[in-house]
């Protein structure tokens, strides 16, 4: 028997952004390893703490979803599987189904390493990287259900079909994904302007909160120098519409109180979208930085559009300052009732047009940029 650990073993993928050290943190959805192997029996070795949010994972073999399972407090011997061939290789894929769950202090999944009888061998060059940063629809949120459940619990999250993973697996691409259910490039959706994915973008996982987050890694500094994307999909904006909708939130350390606001007559308070269309073009601006040769597509219609006219100027105003024009607004399929999955969220109908819209469109930009990234 074999033990490959993460960060040792150069044919153990990881995918996710994470702090280099062992046993590896998992932090954001769809981070996890991948590997090839020809051995004839598997096991994963991992461990796991929560409050409230259990830690789920799935396990692809050769492509099809095999496992799919909470994983209990402690350390864990996970079966992926036994008796297979020795003489076939298979392709292994773990993936974390939950998002970095901020408001569980105890939140964790750690892979040890992986067990087996077998070696492991070199798997194909991804063709590019993408980053894909969003709200509860890049999680995956309501994926894992049907319309039927509305219950906010981390069964219900999932990345089989989510329309970020299928975008990458179509591309051959390595990727990440960064996001957070409510949030938005402003607020979120109840007016809290300290849940917006820009302020934290710059840190490996810094939407998370605690001692125990700090030990593993999450508020370091990203290194966008070891992983740069090629696109950086943004999908913000549905949040910061639905926040025109909700009561004021107010800061209970400071007493000050925020709330984006329509006039009486159901138009757009001009100081409100004001505010909305800076936090846009200021994260434009903070991914040019960070990713200097990134083709920034912000794509955006899923769960309504009514945010479209002020993401458009907002972005065509960064651009003529910038004089960036590797920068583009895309509009999405909008959700249709028969599309609906659990919590009133898109399900797999849904995530698949949307991955057809951005399959098209990135493969058209990664020709016109003539990438071909080894990852």
């Amino acid at each position: 028997m074999h033990t490959y650990r993460p960060l040792e073993e150069e044919n153990l993928h990881i995918y996710g952004r994470t702090s280099r050290q062992n046993p590896l943190p998992l932090f954001w959805t769809a981070s996890g390893i991948e590997f090839e192997t020809d051995a004839s029996l598997v096991y994963l070795d991992l461990e796991t703490d929560f409050d409230v949010y259990e830690q789920w994972i799935r396990v692809e073999v050769n492509g099809y979803s095999m496992i799919r399972m909470p994983l209990p407090k402690g350390r864990s011997k996970v079966s992926v599987f036994q008796g297979m061939q020795k003489d076939s290789r298979k392709r292994v894929r773990v993936y974390k189904e939950v998002q970095a769950m901020s408001a569980d202090n105890r939140t964790r999944l750690l892979v040890h390493g992986v067990i087996c009888d077998g070696k492991l061998y070199p798997l194909p060059k991804k063709s590019c990287r993408l980053e894909f940063v969003g709200d509860s629809i890049t999680s995956g949120e309501g994926l894992a259900g049907n319309d039927a459940i509305h219950d906010w619990v981390s069964m219900l999250f999932s990345t089989k079909d989510n329309y970020a993973v299928q975008t990458a697996e179509r591309l051959q691409a390595d990727y990440r994904i960064l996001s957070q259910s409510g949030w938005g490039a402003y607020s979120s959706w109840e007016n809290d302007p300290l849940k917006a994915i820009p302020l934290y973008y710059e840190q490996v996982c810094g939407v998370l909160q605690g001692e125990n987050n700090e030990r593993l890694g999450a508020y370091e500094k990203n290194d966008f120098t070891a992983w740069n994307s090629d696109v950086t999909i943004v999908n913000l904006g549905c949040n910061d519409g639905s926040a025109f909708e909700n009561p004021a939130w107010t800061d209970e350390k400071t007493g000050l109180t925020y709330r984006q606001k329509k006039n009486p007559d159901g138009t757009y308070e001009e100081a409100s979208i004001s505010r909305f269309q800076h936090a846009v073009y200021e994260f434009l601006r903070k991914i040019r930085r960070c990713n200097p040769n990134t083709y920034i597509l912000w794509a955006y219609g899923m769960i309504g559009r009514p945010l479209q006219p002020f993401i458009e100027t907002a972005i065509n105003a960064y651009k003529k300052d910038f004089q960036d024009e590797k920068c583009k607004f895309l509009l999405l399929p909008d959700l249709k009732p028969e599309w609906m999955g659990a919590n009133c969220h898109p399900g797999t109908p849904s995530h698949t047009a949307a991955a057809d819209v951005l399959t098209k469109e990135i493969r058209r930009i990664l020709s016109e940029e003539k990438v071909l990234c080894e990852c």
